[in-house]
């Protein structure tokens, strides 16, 4: 799977991570500063949580979306200047856990293709993972990128978790970056200093990792459905 959630920094095994700061922004959202990098699993950066109860998924979906609004709105002011934005859905669409990444990016619209519209021209891209592909995401996205040369990258995917309270509660937005992942350990790192470009993670942690094991709920296709809603409907808010 992928990277583990910032939520995972206060657990014993992440303890070596000195340099840490959080601070609760609204009643769903807390603020994560990573000031130095002390853990090759995390990069420093700013880090958002949005954390809520199962429920609120659909009793206060819109005030959910408009959380995600806020915070993007935060990171596009330190660094989008206007121009193109590529939106990389990663994961396998064949694993619903690892799906959370195409099934959001195919609900936000494309426009990259309309030269005539004054909107912005966003390109959507969903690279798939290398155990289908033969080829590296990070691969797949540099040639994307090196075609189009967007002015901001935005990245969505799923995240694993070794705190099972955090699962299928939380979505992450960073401008870290993120370490697909990989059978075969291949990939990696995406992120601002990949490509040279401003870059944003969106996640939820989709996957609870005990030991080697990695567990999902029984509910995942209802979370994935209504978590990416939320993702998709900020986007589109965001960029339209």
């Amino acid at each position: 799977m992928k990277s583990y959630t910032i939520l995972d920094a206060s657990i014993p095994s992440f303890k070596n991570m000195l340099d840490y700061r959080e601070v609760k922004t609204s009643f769903f959202t807390k603020k994560h500063y990573l000031i130095k990098e002390e853990n090759k699993l995390y990069k420093k950066g700013d880090y958002f949580t949005i954390t809520f109860k199962n429920k609120y998924l659909i009793s206060k979906k819109d005030i959910l979306a408009n959380e995600v609004l806020k915070v993007l709105k935060l990171l596009l002011r330190k660094y989008h200047k206007n121009g193109k934005i590529l939106i990389v859905g990663l994961g396998n669409p064949q694993v619903l856990a690892d799906a959370l990444g195409p099934i959001t990016s195919n609900k936000i619209m494309a426009t990259y293709q309309y030269d005539f519209l004054t909107i912005p021209k966003v390109a959507i891209y969903n690279p798939n993972v290398i155990a289908n592909t033969g080829i590296s995401s990070l691969h797949l996205i540099k040639m994307v990128v090196k075609d189009l040369e967007p002015d901001l990258i935005l990245v969505i995917d799923s995240l694993k978790t070794k705190n099972i309270t955090s699962l299928n509660n939380t979505i992450e937005i960073n401008d870290a970056g993120i370490i697909p992942g990989s059978l075969i350990n291949i990939n990696k790192e995406i992120n601002q200093k990949t490509f040279n470009i401003p870059l944003i993670t969106i996640g939820s942690p989709l996957v609870y990792q005990n030991n080697n094991q990695l567990f999902t709920s029984v509910n995942t296709e209802e979370f994935i459905e209504n978590i990416s809603n939320i993702i998709a409907t900020a986007l589109n808010k965001l960029l339209f």
